[in-house]
């Protein structure tokens, strides 16, 4: 499937608990819920592993992230952030997009030259990185869909570092494997 996205793409849509995930396949909910790194855990699957770099940069947050980012901490120094968009691919097929919103402070210290590094590397391997709970959300006829037909899980949770808190969105897309049924 081929996306054509344009940075900002967004993810503009409804969360919901992680007890959600309950209603779901099995197979689902091991990708949904997983704590490990989601970049290892695909890596693990294909010598193919890509990062694609929708874009970085400032863009505006949806309501529904600057509520979550206010719940877990105080605004961050000056409220500033930085979005960064990318595509997790197997041998070019996108099978995750996903909407980052880190504090500009750490995108200059912690984060800083990160290109087209996974974002998950430098979080999973740096234990000053604390991951929250999970959030859920099911999209329908998105531009990340196209005419498939299938409804789209996602997840995203926040870090935290110190003060800071960065949030980490992921939509599964139609080829990812967390749409195979179990056997």
């Amino acid at each position: 499937m081929e996306l054509d996205l344009t940075f900002p793409a967004g993810l503009d849509v409804a969360w919901e608990a992680a007890s959600a995930a309950q209603a779901l396949p099995v197979s689902a909910r091991s990708w949904l819920l997983d704590t490990g790194s989601l970049t290892d855990r695909i890596e693990s699957l294909t010598d193919k592993f890509s990062l694609a770099l929708v874009g970085e940069g400032n863009a505006p947050l949806h309501d529904a992230e600057l509520s979550c980012l206010s719940a877990v901490a105080p605004p961050d120094g000056d409220g500033k952030y930085i979005v960064r968009e990318v595509l997790l691919q197997n041998g070019g097929t996108p099978w995750v997009f996903a909407r980052s919103v880190i504090p500009l402070v750490l995108m200059e210290t912690e984060f800083n030259q990160l290109g087209s590094q996974p974002l998950g590397k430098r979080l999973f391997n740096d234990d000053r990185f604390e991951r929250g709970a999970f959030e859920l959300c099911k999209v329908n006829n998105s531009s990340f869909a196209g005419d498939t037909g299938v409804t789209l899980l996602g997840r995203r949770s926040c870090f935290h570092y110190r003060q800071h808190a960065l949030l980490v969105a992921e939509l599964f897309l139609p080829a990812s494997p967390v749409y195979q049924t179990e056997r």
